[in-house]
């Protein structure tokens, strides 16, 4: 009798350290919607964690449903769709979390069935969007190089000769500098203006998720083009 307890001890505390123990695999032998599915359908609290060709992105489940999701600049729903798109890439889901705030409020099987639907329906995922976006405003007569990089600094999509790394530091420092003084002052929110860097200027337009740096040309005027520029975001 006293062997079985023991016994019956040692497994309970292997199983406990086992569903502790985080699973890794491969995307190719367990997809994201399998995961996602599995996780929710048993109510697990869990972090799954997706690495991709240097990209990384993470997905909280809680209560049945995801509750955060995040990759790049993207957050919630978006940051789910944007990852379902990923060919292949690693996963690791870690139980006992803590749960980070709340960006997911739907269904988590409605979310599936858009995702794959964008999917089967070609639209352009959020990178090629913003590559596009970046090429496209670089077209403008009025402008000689685009650059759009998140408030961390991260340069999402680039069309410029030069360094896009030096470009993007400059308009994140200049949108946050300015978002900083409007609150300050009470001035309202920032929504363009310009900084010169010897004989170049930049623009620099907010977005909810990221800011645009546009070189102007010599005779580029500022309020034009940043009223070009947020018809052409607004579609």
């Amino acid at each position: 009798m006293i062997n079985w307890i023991t016994s019956s001890v040692k497994q309970r505390r292997r199983n406990e350290r086992r569903k502790d123990m985080p699973l890794e695999g491969s995307l190719k032998d367990l997809s994201l919607i399998n995961l996602i599915q599995l996780n929710c359908q048993e109510m697990n609290e869990v972090k799954i964690t997706l690495e991709y060709l240097g990209k990384k992105g993470i997905i909280f489940c809680s209560g049945g449903n995801m509750v955060h999701a995040a990759t790049g600049s993207l957050t919630g729903v978006e940051a789910v769709y944007e990852l379902l798109r990923w060919d292949g890439g690693t996963f690791r889901v870690q139980n006992g979390v803590t749960l980070p705030e709340r960006t997911i409020d739907r269904n988590w099987n409605s979310i599936l069935l858009e995702g794959m639907q964008r999917i089967d329906e070609g639209e352009m995922s959020m990178e090629d969007r913003l590559n596009k976006l970046a090429h496209d405003l670089n077209e403008m007569a009025t402008v000689s190089g685009a650059v759009i990089v998140a408030r961390d600094g991260t340069v999402l999509a680039e069309a410029v000769e030069g360094n896009a790394e030096k470009e993007g530091a400059v308009a994140v420092f200049v949108g946050n500098a300015a978002d900083q003084i409007g609150e300050a002052l009470a001035l309202g929110s920032f929504d363009w203006g310009t900084v010169a860097m010897g004989q170049d200027r930049m623009l620099v337009l907010e977005q909810p998720d990221f800011f645009v740096g546009l070189l102007l040309t010599e005779k580029a005027s500022p309020a034009l083009v940043a009223s070009e520029v947020e018809e052409i975001l607004a579609l």
